[in-house]
């Protein structure tokens, strides 16, 4: 097995186990607007944002041993630079979301001003976009 195939093997393993932490999040996030949670759990919370955060990182590693192999051809198509602006707004957001993660362990979502919800909201929808935005764009590079 050479390093291509384990950064391969890799970066697709990581993405189902990350896939299955964001899923995880957004699931507690959705419960937690509904007003079905009133809080949530500081060490949930923390533990589910790095567990994601590792996943991207890995990805952001084996992918870039996948695109030594074949920038030259990767540097010539839109769809590249277009997954790797979406995989920026993951990174920008993974600090945002770090930034506004204690909201939900102190507060119910209902009694939120609009003013505080609305960078929750936002960086849900960023991720959320970025994370299928980047999946599609994968798609169309080798297709």
């Amino acid at each position: 097995m050479s390093l291509l195939d384990i950064a391969f093997y890799t970066h697709i393993i990581t993405l189902v186990f990350t896939v299955c932490g964001i899923v995880f999040a957004d699931h507690l996030g959705f419960a937690w607007i509904r007003g079905k949670k009133q809080t949530l759990s500081t060490q949930v919370l923390t533990k589910t944002h790095w567990f994601v955060g590792i996943g991207l990182g890995m990805m952001i590693g084996s992918g870039s041993v996948l695109f030594w192999n074949s920038k030259d051809y990767l540097l010539t198509d839109p769809a590249f630079y277009i997954k790797m602006s979406f995989v920026l707004a993951l990174v920008v957001n993974s600090f945002v979301i770090e930034k506004f993660l204690w909201v939900a362990t102190l507060q119910p979502y209902g009694i939120l001003s609009p003013g505080q919800k609305k960078p929750l909201i936002i960086s849900g929808c960023i991720s959320t976009l970025s994370w299928l935005g980047a999946g599609i764009s994968a798609f169309f590079l080798f297709s």
